[in-house]
């Protein structure tokens, strides 16, 4: 094992003391969080998002990266003339009706029992978030013209303002839509070129940095979903590759990308780009590099940590191994060598160690403590019950099957009862996910 990792070592599934000591906090925090903060979010969150990287292959990631370079390069621009029904059929509509909502939902909260510049102050700043909306879903969209989208902007502030019901708020309603449709002017004219030096990027920064950042970094997120989907089995058979590299080959160290393999096709957008943009003269240029870096990298390595502390539920995939087909010969020495000296199965002969004294540790605690017995409404389920004993059945046979492995190995059999052990695991770990799924929809109170 390695102290930090490395392009190398991630790219070999040499695992690190960093993401290992990593992947132990990620856990404890987030159980913390539902300690103390009694909802069970902080856990079930992460569970859910975990598939969007976890089902990530060779063919999605190198599909989405293609993907995101022509978007970056304009060859999937939505215009109003040459993509009309995209233009006005898809990405207008959606921008009215997502901004009006949010506009509505904004106003219902902010706006009522407010007069004379309080009124005034928060109907603008109702403006500027539907602008930042729009603007956003339009730069995600692939959408150009910024003129319409200040009348979709402008046109949605009147719906929202119609659906909140608020008739004391017309005349700050109309000074809020002529500010933004002044601000989207602006930035029309910003964006044609009519305003050059440190103050263009001042504007920028202030009234179209945020939602710039935010619509790009909406499309890296629907261009790696849309890769993912298009390849799902590949993905099923990348998840114990994924789950390895993740929990055990990954720490902040190794930089994380708004797209992966994204700096094959184009250098933009990378972290060497946002840390010389931190590293240039100009508060303002620092200023947009730390939103740069807030909005695509910092999201990215939460999610990291995030997916690092689902191991108490997704701990089994660290025991499939693939099995060779056919009987070539050096396909199943490398195999056996990977069984023997490898990184992968030495990790999963110490976690089995701990595996056996945790299992242990629970069987104690459930026959010889009153302290820590089965709740009463646990205890009626007695199909649960007997589930929960057939998962820990399962977590103690994959152990013991870790270290049978080794010792067949090491005496030189290769043949189908090295074959069978190494499916047996995997078929152990199959059933411990499964049961745990069933287990946990059971044992929750209606």
């Amino acid at each position: 094992m390695r102290l930090f990792s490395s392009q190398e070592s991630v790219a070999n599934g040499e695992p690190s003391w960093l993401a290992v000591l990593e992947t132990l906090w990620a856990t404890l925090l987030c159980w913390g969080m539902v300690w103390h903060g009694h909802t069970p979010w902080p856990v079930l969150l992460p569970l859910a998002m975990a598939p969007l990287l976890l089902l990530r292959s060779p063919a999605s990631t190198a599909q989405g990266a293609r993907w995101f370079a022509a978007y970056l390069a304009d060859k999937t621009e939505i215009t109003p003339f040459k993509t009309p029904l995209q233009f006005w059929g898809i990405l207008v509509p959606l921008i009215v009706s997502v901004t009006s909502l949010c506009t509505s939902i904004l106003a219902e909260h902010w706006l009522p029992n407010q007069t004379d510049w309080a009124l005034f102050i928060r109907a603008t700043l109702v403006g500027v978030v539907a602008m930042w909306i729009a603007m956003a879903i339009a730069v995600a969209g692939a959408m150009v013209g910024a003129v319409a989208v200040a009348l979709t902007v402008a046109f949605s502030l009147a719906l929202g303002a119609a659906r909140a019901g608020v008739a004391e708020v017309a005349f700050a309603w109309a000074l809020a839509v002529t500010l933004v449709g002044m601000v989207a002017a602006i930035v029309a004219l910003m964006w044609m070129g009519s305003v050059a030096g440190e103050g263009e990027l001042a504007v920028a920064i202030v009234l179209a940095g945020i939602p710039w950042i935010i619509g790009i970094w909406v499309r890296s997120l629907g261009v790696r979903l849309v890769a993912t989907l298009c390849h799902p089995w590949r993905g099923l058979c990348a998840v114990p590759d994924n789950w390895r590299r993740v929990v055990w080959g990954l720490d902040f160290r190794h930089p994380p990308e708004l797209v992966p393999e994204l700096s094959l096709w184009t250098p933009a957008f990378s972290l060497a780009e946002i840390r010389a943009i931190l590293r240039s003269s100009g508060i303002l240029r620092k200023l947009f590099g730390l939103l740069a870096f807030g909005c695509f990298f910092l999201p990215a390595l939460l999610y990291r940590w995030s997916l690092k502390s689902t191991i108490w539920f997704y701990w089994p995939l660290l025991y499939l191994e693939a099995v060779p087909r056919g009987r070539d010969p050096v396909v199943t020495a490398h195999w056996r060598a990977a069984l023997r000296e490898g990184h992968r199965e030495r990790m999963r002969r110490w976690w089995s160690v701990l595996l056996l004294l945790a299992m242990g540790g629970v069987v104690f605690c459930q026959y010889h403590l009153d302290y820590v017995a089965l709740p009463a409404w646990l205890e009626q389920r007695v199909f649960a019950v007997s589930l929960l004993a057939v998962g820990q059945g399962c977590a103690v046979a994959m152990a013991l099957l870790s270290w049978a492995i080794q010792g067949v190995n090491r005496r030189g059999r290769a043949g189908y009862g090295l074959r069978g052990l190494v499916w047996l695991r995997n078929g152990c770990a199959v059933l411990w996910l499964g049961i745990t799924v069933w287990w946990g929809g059971l044992v929750l109170p209606s």
